[in-house]
């Protein structure tokens, strides 16, 4: 094993120690990733969250000014403690090639080789041509609660990344678009009473299973009318109700109400038109007949996180830089989300590419193998290379 990939596997060993769960402080890891930076005499800000708790990274080497490429993973980890496990999901292991632990793949990976690259970034510095900026974010897996942070922090830095690389684990294959995610809450609140005599109270079950019948249509509505261009699959927008949950026992009224449901639009379609009609409805429909039994009843749908679908770009910037100095391999769309969208909205042309397969990622037994760490450090080489001569060395390309 060569001094490069041991470092990365280290670093790796020490990020997934970390239990940082999406939603939670994240402190911990952020600190030990700003000292690592700060050790390499790499200066660092970090951009908190209003809670004061959870915070976003970002670093920069290289020269002063606009332009640049920037690198960009998560912190946060889904929950490991379903069935399945092994091992301990937070102690790296090691076993045939294959490093498991939570967040090995998604994407503590890419971070732990990102970090293990800055040393020979920082060593080329004089010879960067353009900054290499790195971006790491909070909650991305909940919402991208913290990437929606950025576009507004680099404004205010005056930071302008022309290309953004987000290394979720795509098999180093390039991604250059996805879907955007409107995640939703709705709450319903009614009056109880005994379900012996339903008269005069307002059934919260009731009114949610009409309003989810009206967002199943409008779903089918949709699924109806695929975009024929689209490079999408499913080609359409789609709405989704995942969870809910009411009432007390069988024989009490429920008088209160609550499922998430969520918008998956085209990067294309507006999902706000979308919960304009669902909102409609509600308040067409639904509300003046819970009112004239009760006056406080209520619908209220909440917007609880927005990530931005990411348009695809074939011929953008960065594809451009992937196909040069990695793979030809042809470009590809995916229906779930990304922080790459908020990237794309901040002025930044983006591309979804890193180590690792999609289909390990928020499994028991979650690994990432030593081959794909490899080759995501002879990108990240080949990227340095680019960087300081404009072209990749000889044998770089995947």
């Amino acid at each position: 094993m060569d001094k490069l990939q041991a470092s990365a596997e280290a670093l790796l060993a020490d990020l997934v120690s970390f239990p940082s769960l999406s939603g939670t402080p994240n402190g911990a890891i952020v600190g030990y990733i700003k000292g690592y930076f700060e050790r390499l005499d790499i200066p660092v800000t970090l951009d908190a969250h209003e809670d004061g708790e959870r915070f976003n990274l970002f670093a920069t080497i290289g020269p002063q000014g606009d332009g640049g490429i920037l690198l960009s993973g998560h912190s946060d980890v889904v929950p490991a403690n379903g069935p399945g496990w092994t091992r301990d999901p937070f102690k790296l292991h090691k076993e045939n090639g294959r490093l498991y632990g939570r967040g090995a793949v998604d994407m503590k990976g890419f971070l732990a080789m990102a970090m293990a690259m800055a040393p020979a970034f920082k060593d080329a510095e004089d010879d960067l041509q353009m900054p290499l900026h790195y971006a790491v974010t909070f909650d991305e897996e909940v919402g991208s609660f913290g990437a929606a942070q950025m576009p507004a922090f680099l404004e205010k830095q005056n930071i302008k990344p022309s290309i953004a690389i987000i290394g979720e684990p795509t098999g180093m294959q390039p991604f250059i678009g996805h879907k955007g995610g409107l995640e939703m809450i709705a709450e319903l609140h009614g009056t109880a009473g005994h379900a012996s005599d339903p008269r005069g109270t307002v059934n919260t079950i009731y009114y949610a299973a009409r309003l989810i019948s009206f967002i199943e249509a409008k779903a089918k509505a949709l699924a109806a009318a695929p975009d024929p261009q689209s490079a999408f699959d499913p080609p359409y927008t789609t709405l989704s109700v995942g969870q809910i949950e009411g009432g007390e026992a069988r024989n009490i009224i429920a008088n209160n109400c609550r499922f998430l449901w969520e918008i998956r639009p085209l990067p294309e379609d507006d999902p706000y038109e979308i919960l304009a009609e669902i909102q409609q409805f509600v308040d067409h429909e639904l509300m003046p007949e819970m009112r004239a039994i009760h006056q406080d009843a209520s619908i209220d749908l909440i917007v609880d996180s927005w990530c931005p679908g990411m348009q695809a770009r074939m011929d953008s910037a960065a594809a451009a830089l992937v196909s040069r100095i990695w793979t030809n391999a042809p470009q590809k769309v995916v229906s779930f989300g990304t922080d790459g969208g908020h990237f794309q909205n901040a002025g930044m042309e983006t591309i979804v590419f890193g180590p690792g397969g999609m289909t390990e990622m928020h499994q028991p037994d979650e690994f990432i193998s030593c081959v794909a760490i490899a080759e995501g450090l002879q990108f990240l080489t080949a990227l340095k290379d680019y960087m300081t001569q404009g072209q990749p060395a000889a044998g770089s390309m995947g």
